[in-house]
């Protein structure tokens, strides 16, 4: 992905084949984005595919597209940009549309064990 950001994904649209394949064999969950704290890049209603595995090996990136979980409500879920990653780890998540947006303004910065994983395509309808 060129500079890891959604808006090239989106550009990318038609998509790797890989992505598919990775979907089929269960390498990649599937989300529905809610909400429009992601606008431009994702609109309410988007699916998306995830990589679950992505931080396995390597650490979080400035700029990738991420579904974690609410630190505060376990049962809800967020897509949001990495703004940045600190010394220990943790991310500064932030939407792309900032008036719509609870990110990490408000909830702090989210430890890795909250990142479920990096959105790696927009799967068209």
């Amino acid at each position: 992905m060129v500079h890891r950001e959604l808006g090239n994904v989106r550009a990318n649209l038609a998509g790797s084949w890989m992505e598919y394949l990775w979907w089929g064999l269960r390498l990649r969950s599937r989300f529905v984005v809610r909400g429009d704290s992601m606008l431009p890049a994702l609109r309410a209603g988007d699916h998306v595919l995830v990589d679950p595995r992505a931080y396995r090996g390597s650490p979080p990136l400035a700029g990738d597209v991420v579904v974690a979980r609410h630190p505060f409500q376990k049962d809800r879920l967020l897509i949001k940009r990495i703004a940045s990653v600190d010394a220990k780890g943790r991310a500064f998540l932030e939407g792309d549309n900032p008036e719509s947006s609870t990110d990490s303004h408000a909830l702090g910065a989210l430890s890795p064990k909250l990142l479920i994983g990096r959105v790696t395509r927009r799967i068209l309808e």
